[in-house]
């Protein structure tokens, strides 16, 4: 296969058809110890394989099906004629078997993995990296990982002109809110700006766990919005990140997993400026949410650089999205029409945001969009009211998780009074209420928080809450 084209490539490879088969194989040796090798290097031409969210199942073997994603890879890698082949992974390494994410045993499992691609490889951490119940604090377990991988938490490495940038979350225990909240911290922060001072205009690629606000992906809206842990610092000044990139638009791309779907949503590619944002899948099919196994495949080299989905399924991979590395040329999405999936059943996976205040739901003909803020918008969707940063164009929380059919929806003054959310920027409105149509009665009443909006915290810390450090008994 070669990345600067379009075509499909057919499985070549035994058992190149995964299907949903679960069956376990023990991993072949690799052809020769990745120990040692850097990911850095001189080489412009390169092919990385990006591996999304893991959570691999405990036990001393990997399943078949992951055993072939990684021929699947490596074969495009090795038919790419790339100089450099080299792996990502996402975070997210283990299955959720209690004990098992986050552990010893985990760890030592997904390096096996990594190290069988026989290529140089990078890892950053993701939320359920940090939840080893045996050990008691957030520090402890990152430094685990660091040892079991042998590599730092955040860093940054060049291929060419191109310079790669991995940062990853270090709370868990003692996140503010929900533990599975991604929280990349100021020494991070610090580092990623200064990585972006040094490189001046040279292309740069960025890989987190999850994505950042403003990037235009699509959410789980009753899972991670709901929890308010979609997004990188989604508690904490989450704005900052996408605000870095409008001011480096030489960042170009931009990997994340954390939501475990597929890659043929119109949303799974999002071009804001000149950056792209990208989500990658999974392997393991009892983690898709939608059923779909994918990763991604990047090619690049001095001119520019292409996207490619891997179906697992298939063996099959595909063009979608192409670009050049001049900051001032915005990526191109190429995913084929007939392959982006968008059943209406699908609820928040293919609902159509517009933003569009006062627009009228086809059904009922009632309001879906409500001002209720200088920046603050809420949407009527899957009966769920959401609130949406509108500056950012991005779901930030959940108001009410069960909008009946029998209930309007209005925002009110402190007099009780319904305010106008079309003609003005809702700022008047002290609370948000559900209201029978036939009797009137306020059925349900959520008054604006202390950060200004009306959103709600559904998934508290519970280790934080019951006074523990250690995680071993919290649901």
């Amino acid at each position: 296969m070669r990345c600067s084209d379009g075509a499909r490539v057919s499985p070549t490879l035994a058992g190149g058809h995964v299907g949903r088969n679960r069956h376990h194989s023990q991993l072949s040796p690799p052809r020769a110890s990745p120990n040692g090798n850097t990911f850095a290097g001189e080489d412009a031409s390169f092919s990385i394989a990006i591996l999304g969210d893991l959570h691999l199942p405990p036990g001393d073997v990997i399943p078949t099906d992951f055993v072939t994603a990684r021929d699947q890879l490596r074969r495009d890698m090795d038919s790419a004629s790339r100089a450099a082949q080299r792996v990502v992974q996402l975070g997210d390494l283990g299955a959720y078997d209690k004990g098992f994410p986050g552990s010893a045993a985990c760890f030592r499992l997904a390096k096996r993995y990594i190290d069988s691609f026989d290529v140089p490889a990078r890892l950053i951490l993701g939320n359920h990296d940090l939840e080893d119940a045996s050990l008691d604090s957030d520090e402890e377990n990152l430094e685990a990982w660091r040892q079991a991988f042998r590599q730092s938490h955040y860093w940054s490495s060049k291929l060419g002109n191109v310079t790669f940038v991995g940062l990853s979350t270090v709370r868990f225990r003692s996140n503010e809110h929900s533990v599975h909240e991604v929280h990349i911290d100021d020494e991070q922060i610090a580092f990623f700006e200064q990585v972006l001072r040094d490189v001046g205009q040279g292309p740069v690629v960025v890989f987190t766990h999850a994505p950042i606000l403003g990037s235009g992906l699509k959410a789980v809206q009753a899972v991670h919005v709901k929890n308010r842990c979609a997004w990188v610092n989604h508690s904490s000044n989450a704005d900052h990140f996408i605000d870095l990139v409008r001011r480096h638009p030489n960042v170009k791309l931009w990997f994340s997993g954390h939501f475990h779907l597929s890659q043929s949503y119109p949303d799974s590619i999002s071009v804001v400026g000149g950056t792209a944002f990208v989500l990658t899948g999974v392997i393991g099919g009892s983690m898709s949410r939608d059923g779909d196994r994918h990763s991604r495949l990047l090619c690049g080299d001095e001119d520019g650089f292409t996207v490619l989905t891997m179906d697992h399924e298939t063996g099959e991979s595909r063009v979608d999205l192409k670009g050049s590395w001049d900051a001032r040329d915005a990526p191109q999405i190429l995913t084929p029409p007939e392959e982006l999936i968008c059943d209406v059943s699908s609820g928040f996976l293919c609902s159509e945001v517009d933003c569009s205040v006062g627009s009228i739901d086809g059904d009922g003909g009632e309001i879906s969009w409500f001002n209720s803020g200088l920046r603050s918008m809420l949407h009527l969707q899957d009966n769920m009211l959401i609130e949406y940063d509108a500056m950012n164009m991005a779901p930030i929380g959940a108001v009410f998780l069960d909008v009946p059919d029998c209930c309007l929806v209005r925002l009110v003054d402190s007099q009780g009074e319904e305010i106008d959310t079309v003609t003005t920027d809702g700022s008047a409105a002290v609370a948000v209420e559900l209201v029978d149509r036939t009797s009137g009665d306020i059925t349900e009443r959520v008054a604006r928080n202390e950060q200004g909006g009306f959103y709600r915290i559904f998934q508290p810390n519970k280790i934080r809450l019951r006074g523990f450090s250690h995680p071993g008994n919290v649901p």
